[in-house]
This record gives structure tokens, C-alpha cells and sequence, in this order.
């Protein structure tokens, strides 16, 4: 079955007149079935406090956590000069993007982010992946061609908060970063679980320069009405040489090194295409090209299986089942009663799901009181209604 592509190709449509704000207006979402998810801008600015490269679903009491903001990226050329294709701390304006001047393309392939650049006659492509069921996020950077080689250096940046938390959230200091041999981690507060880094490329390295960000100005959040100034923390970048052909993949997880390194990155990106395609199959055969079949593979993103919800698994599975719920909307709103009902037909019975659909109403049954099923499960410290 091929892929199914959604396109916005830049470079094609970029004009003297073009207002790059559009760039700014157009967002990505990738989610991992549990209700985590990464999310941003497409040149990578943060303009939500919702935004990051990974947003873990977390045990209770911790619930959605952003664990990795940010995510800097620079092309190192041989003569000296760093130019950063993406991010952006923060901006009030968008003429200054990196992206307005170096993005291709920027196109979803099965759902998944894929951005094309060209630097200097080399052209460098981006991909993120959320490995399913796990708290886990693959940034794969490809040297495509070009003249020669070049240096990539990615600097993560960090502010371990609820993914609801005002961006002015102080940091979680001091954070402490622990090296294994090319294992990294970041911890804060005992009640949060460390992020752990890994870069995979036998040419990698990582340069410890600890580095705290402050003004980062989140533009949506003005328009809301709320706190618009954040602060990140950095231990340091990860950098790799790259020749023509070469690949590189920076993983951030909160999972355990076992689990991490279970798959390696060609491996999770092809089990999860595989994953996407079997969706395909296995919708009605009308929703199967073209734009149904991106709405298949969208309402993926919102069939999840509860983070933390350990009565409700033991229960489900006692009973032969398992968990499966229905996120009501990204990026603020949790599995919903009055939402999962409205959608479950379209969700699951029209794209072949119909085990999950059984799961789903035997979940919230269990919950019936006085005939009524609740319209929120709790989240974090917030509780059920």
C-alpha cells in the first residue's frame, strides 16, 4: 500500500510577499498511545506551553510532563560557520526564522513529520518519531547530499513542569546530569523520573556546557491571556559528523535503558510504518487513500491506553480485556466520557477497531453510576467528574 503524503512544500510557495508568520500558525502533532505526545511549530518555535519534543504521559500524580522542550539544531560547516535550521528560543517576530530561509518542504508521511532542507547546496532532512506505547522520541537528521561533510550540534534544552503549568514555571534546580559511558541523564525533583539521552551515531559526541535561557517569549500564550515568559536549562549539546548519506537519531525517553535500547532507530521507524499501514488495511476499504485515509490514521492519535491507570488495568484484565480510552482533544484535554461516546463510531467501528471499541465501552461501564458514566478521569492532581 503507499504512503500517504500530506505536503507543504515551502521554497515552492515562499514570495517576496509571503508573511512568514504563516510558518508560526502551523503546527505538528505525534502522539504515542498513551496519551504523551510531541508537538511544535514547524520551524520550531515554541509558542504554546503545550510545546515540546516530549511531553511523557506519566504514573499519577504526575500526569502529561514536559520532559524535553526544545531542541536547538545547527549545522557546524568545515570553514567555521553554524547555521541553525530550525527553533528559534522564542520569538516575537518571524522574519528572522531559520526556516524562512533554509526549509524545503515540510510534509507528513503516514502521519509522520518529515522537514527538508537545503544549507549552502547540502541538503539535510529531519524526521520525528514517537515509538508507540512508550514515553520515547526519535530525531533522525539524514545528510541527503552536498559537497562534503558537516557537523550537526543539538542542544536539548529543559524545564521539567506539567504540560499545563504556566510557561513561567521556576525550574525544577538543580538539575543533575549523570554520564555512563554514551548513556546521559537528566534529574530534578525525586518525584519526577529522569530524561534520558542517547545519540545514535558511531561519530557522536556530547560537550558538557551548562547553559540557563531565560526570556523565552511564547507568543499563544499572550494571546491567551496568560504568563508569556519562560526560562529553559541546557547540560550541553550532542554533536556528529555527518558525510553524504549518513544518518544520525537523538533519542529523549523517560523509559528504562532496557526498554531504550530494545530497538534501534531503523528498527522503530520501520515497526512503526508497519503499525500504520496495518491501520490502513484494516479500515474500510473506502478510507483507505487520499484524505480518508489521513483521518484514519489521525484518529489513531486519540485512541490511547491510559498512562497510570493501574485499578482500571488490573480490573480490565482480570475481565480479559484491556484499557483503551479516547483522548478528547490535543493538546489540554484528557479521555472524556461525553467526547469518547460522540467520536467511538467514527474512531473505531469506520477504521476496523471494533475490539478496541468493546474495550473502550466496557472501560467507562464500570464507572456507571445512577445510569450516568463520567465525563473526566483525573489527571495529575485533578480529579474525576
Amino acid at each position: 500500500m503507499p504512503n500517504v503524503v500530506r505536503r507543504m512544500p515551502w521554497r515552492e510557495a515562499r514570495h517576496d510577499d509571503t508573511d512568514p508568520e504563516l510558518l508560526l500558525t502551523r503546527e505538528w502533532l505525534l502522539t504515542n498511545g498513551l496519551g504523551g505526545y510531541a508537538s511544535g511549530t514547524i520551524p520550531g518555535v515554541l509558542t504554546r506551553r503545550y510545546h515540546g519534543v516530549l511531553i511523557a504521559s506519566l504514573a499519577a500524580p504526575l500526569g502529561r510532563m514536559v520532559m524535553l522542550s526544545h531542541l536547538s539544531e545547527g549545522l557546524r560547516f568545515t570553514d567555521g560557520e553554524v547555521v541553525l535550521i530550525g527553533g528559534g528560543r522564542g520569538l516575537e517576530s518571524a522574519r528572522e526564522l531559520p526556516a524562512i530561509t533554509y526549509l524545503q518542504e515540510f510534509r507528513l508521511e503516514d502521519g509522520l513529520p518529515v522537514w527538508d532542507y537545503e544549507v549552502r547546496g547540502i541538503r539535510v532532512q529531519k524526521r520525528v518519531l514517537m515509538v508507540h506505547m512508550q514515553n520515547t522520541v526519535h530525531l533522525t537528521y539524514h545528510l541527503l547530499s552536498g559537497p562534503g561533510s558537516l557537523r550537526l550540534e543539538l542542544r536539548p534544552l529543559m524545564n521539567f513542569r506539567s504540560h499545563s503549568a504556566p510557561v513561567s514555571e521556576p525550574l525544577q534546580e538543580p538539575y543533575q546530569l549523570s554520564i555512563t559511558g554514551e548513556r546521559y541523564e537528566i534529574s530534578a525533583a525525586p518525584d519526577f523520573p529522569p530524561l534520558r539521552l542517547l545519540l545514535q551515531s558511531a561519530a557522536g559526541a556530547f560537550t558538557v556546557d551548562r547553559e540557563t535561557v531565560h526570556s523565552i517569549f511564547y507568543r499563544s500564550e499572550v494571546e491567551r491571556g496568560y504568563e508569556s515568559q519562560g526560562v529553559l536549562w541546557s547540560p550541553g549539546y550532542f554533536s556528529a559528523e555527518l558525510h553524504p548519506g549518513q544518518k544520525v537519531t537523538l533519542i529523549a525517553s523517560t523509559e528504562p535503558w532496557t526498554t531504550i535500547l530494545a530497538l534501534q532507530a531503523d528498527e522503530a521507524s520501520m515497526a512503526e510504518r508497519r503499525r500504520r499501514q496495518r491501520l490502513l488495511t484494516t479500515a474500510h476499504p473506502q478510507a483507505r487513500v487520499g484524505a480518508a485515509a489521513e483521518l484514519v490514521l489521525a484518529a489513531d492519535q486519540f485512541i490511547v491506553t491510559p498512562a497510570g491507570r493501574v485499578a482500571d488495568t488490573a480490573r480490565a484484565r482480570a475481565a480479559g480485556d484491556e484499557v483503551r480510552s479516547v483522548i478528547a482533544g490535543y493538546h489540554w484535554f484528557t479521555d472524556w466520557g461525553r467526547d469518547t461516546m460522540i467520536s467511538l463510531e467514527g474512531l473505531t467501528l469506520t477504521t476496523g477497531r471494533h475490539v478496541e471499541a468493546g474495550w473502550i465501552l466496557r472501560a467507562f461501564a464500570r464507572y456507571i453510576r445512577d445510569g450516568l458514566i463520567p465525563n473526566l478521569f483525573p489527571e495529575g492532581e485533578k480529579e474525576g467528574l
